[in-house]
């Protein structure tokens, strides 16, 4: 994303950045940001990075340029397609696995396209903001292959329902900003033209979160449809003792008492 910070890590796909405590992975294999081994096995080492970084408090996931977020795998890197092998597939699945795991708020900046790989990548972000300019596609059936990165066939029916899975997959039709947003598959549609600053904004105001709530959340959530409520819940009890037990509790209630923002340390 133009404007952003200034290059940190440059890896061979893809660039770090940080802004305050907002640090953006942004896939960086123009045209179209297609997925290839590399790309995956970037991004993950990315997020290590960033997780270990205590000054990052929120990551954003972008793709470079204004043509695509990423428009599905690159064929030729892949050695035929998605489906074509299965070192190819764990990879993807790791890849999903550890931005659900990511123990800091991840924020999907989705321009242009956002196609099979790049759609599921997007889709296991935990906020998903969409330009006007972004268009999702989800039709593997229409190429013959079956999508397994553990995405469109497992995940997107807790995502966002048995029927509108369905209808997403089986029709398989080019699908505009406006359409992913009623579906429920991104939280906002902003403006091209105001895209940058409020994808900004948005980040940096999760970047003023508690730490350990989000790590709560996410874990949680997620599960509710790995496990079962009833780990959700035992999880839920877990986490609420331990915040009950940290500084930024403390801190938290005490700013809202004051009517200052509060300054969360993670612990």
């Amino acid at each position: 994303m133009s404007g952003w910070g200034y290059i940190v890590t440059s890896y061979e796909t893809v660039l770090v950045t940080h802004e305050g405590g907002v640090s953006t992975i942004t896939l960086n294999r123009p045209p179209v940001n297609a997925v290839s081994a590399g790309l995956m096995r970037d991004v993950l080492a990315a997020l290590s990075e960033l997780e270990a970084r205590e000054e990052t408090r929120c990551v954003v996931l972008t793709g470079s340029g204004t043509k695509a977020f990423c428009a599905g795998a690159d064929l030729k890197a892949s050695g035929g397609g998605p489906g074509s092998g299965p070192s190819f597939r764990e990879l993807g699945r790791s890849v999903l696995d550890r931005i659900e795991t990511f123990p800091k708020p991840v924020v999907a900046a989705i321009r242009g396209w956002c196609i099979g790989g790049g759609f599921a990548i997007g889709m296991s972000c935990d906020v998903r903001l969409a330009s006007t300019t972004a268009r999702f596609r989800t039709g593997d059936a229409y190429i013959g292959v079956v999508p397994s990165w553990g995405m469109s066939l497992t995940r997107l029916t807790h995502y966002i329902g048995r029927n509108r899975a369905l209808d997403l997959l089986i029709v398989g039709e080019d699908l505009d900003a406006a359409g992913a947003k009623e579906m429920g598959l991104v939280t906002r549609v902003i403006p091209e033209e105001e895209f940058d600053a409020e994808v900004a904004r948005i980040a940096q105001r999760l970047a003023g979160g508690a730490p350990i709530v989000f790590q709560a959340i996410k874990e949680t959530v997620r599960a509710q449809y790995v496990h079962s409520p009833g780990a959700a819940r035992e999880l839920e009890t877990h986490w609420s003792n331990i915040c009950a037990a940290s500084a930024d509790q403390k801190e938290g209630l005490a700013a809202q008492r004051e009517k200052r923002a509060p300054i969360f340390k993670g612990r």
